[in-house]
């Protein structure tokens, strides 16, 4: 007996809802955990890329900061100690700041056993700018080109890194530690703070700097530390 009409299924036949439904759910499983992944992927991926421009900025920082400061040295105007105590903050020495006497990258300095480039040492600066309210700083340099003691427009200013974050209270260590022999005699201390009490016996600084590389969701820091020796300059 042929089978009836309406229960039998031919090659038009089309989807029941329950087959259709079923569909779009697997399809937007799938869907979820493609879009996931992808996002997961970008996520991981501007993290390293933040974190590798943290590191490249914080080395570079670090490698400029050290050269400056391994070559600074005593002047005709601060002839005892390379290091300037004169001036107002930024522009002193202490645990963000530091300004001293150096000829680096100065063509005119002809260096012969840390004399010969006195006549050629500009006074420089480094501090940390701490306008604003982010936790988040600016590393600065200036360079006393004219040789006025005041930061004008003869001079040249640049930043040598961002988003350092020493002085947020979350990490609140200080750039520049300096190591003093005091007695000249092998005895170390060290200050945060230098004066006309301290500076001479100034025989190292310490130089740390932290870099937040993670600026759109917690902080990530990443550390950059070295210990310089001033060339011209020894504890007396």
């Amino acid at each position: 007996m042929p089978a009836p009409l309406g229960q039998k299924r031919t090659p038009q036949a089309g989807f029941t809802l329950i087959e259709i439904l079923i569909s779009i759910i697997i399809l937007a499983v799938v869907s979820t955990m493609l879009v996931g992944t992808w996002i997961a992927l970008q996520r991981s991926f501007e993290f390293t890329q933040a974190d590798n421009t943290a590191a490249s900025t914080g080395r570079d920082t670090l490698d400029r900061v050290s050269s400056e400061l391994r070559d600074a040295q005593p002047c005709a105007a601060s002839p005892t100690t390379p290091f300037c105590l004169s001036l107002t903050t930024p522009y002193v020495c202490d645990g963000y700041d530091c300004t001293f006497y150096t000829p680096y990258n100065n063509a005119n300095a002809q260096l012969n056993s840390g004399t010969g480039g006195q006549s050629a040492t500009i006074l420089t600066s480094i501090y940390l700018d701490t306008s604003g309210t982010q936790s988040q700083k600016k590393l600065m340099m200036w360079r006393d080109l004219n040789g006025d003691g005041v930061n004008d427009a003869g001079d040249q200013t640049m930043q040598l890194a961002n988003n350092v974050v020493n002085s947020a209270a979350s990490v609140a260590r200080p750039i520049f530690t300096y190591v003093l022999d005091t007695a000249n005699n092998g005895t170390y201390s060290k200050t945060n703070s230098l004066s006309s009490a301290n500076a001479r016996a100034v025989v190292a600084v310490n130089v740390e700097i932290v870099v937040d590389s993670n600026l759109n969701n917690r902080p990530t820091y990443v550390d950059f530390v070295s210990t310089v020796r001033p060339r011209n300059v020894s504890a007396s």
